[in-house]
């Protein structure tokens, strides 16, 4: 028999709910945040922008990577991020763009570490499983 929380933890698991919940509080609310503010520019870009967005970016990668979701999530962040700059114009700045792109590279990488420490611990775990078998 199957208990009414069954559903919405696959639903949770399915759409990646959190993914998208705390793309948009970084991506848009942050900044926008930031930009209301009285930080100078500097403090914006070094804290929100590279130091806080920039750790967002590699543990939504590792995390993305340890479920062994779909790497498309990867894309969540960095395109929430560039859509909220064009059409709230919050981060002005030319190089915003860029820093998506730069988002999505941090996350990739952190993706494809969790995914390269999954699969090496996978074949450790086989060889020494081979090797035992075969002595």
């Amino acid at each position: 028999m199957k208990r009414r929380g069954d559903n919405m933890t696959f639903l949770k698991t399915l759409t990646g709910w959190w993914l998208w919940l705390l793309g948009l509080f970084f991506g848009a609310l942050l900044p926008w945040i930031a930009n209301m503010s009285s930080m100078t520019v500097y403090h914006k870009i070094l804290w929100v922008l590279l130091i806080i967005n920039g750790l967002y970016a590699a543990i939504s990668g590792r995390i993305i990577g340890k479920e062994g979701t779909g790497a498309w999530r990867l894309l969540v962040f960095p395109l929430v991020f560039a859509v909220a700059t064009f059409l709230l114009r919050d981060v002005a700045h030319q190089y915003a763009y860029y820093l998506a792109i730069g988002y999505l590279c941090v996350s990739y990488f952190a993706y494809g570490r969790q995914v390269g420490l999954a699969g090496e611990q996978r074949g450790t775990k086989q060889s020494i499983v081979g090797k035992k078998t075969a002595v």
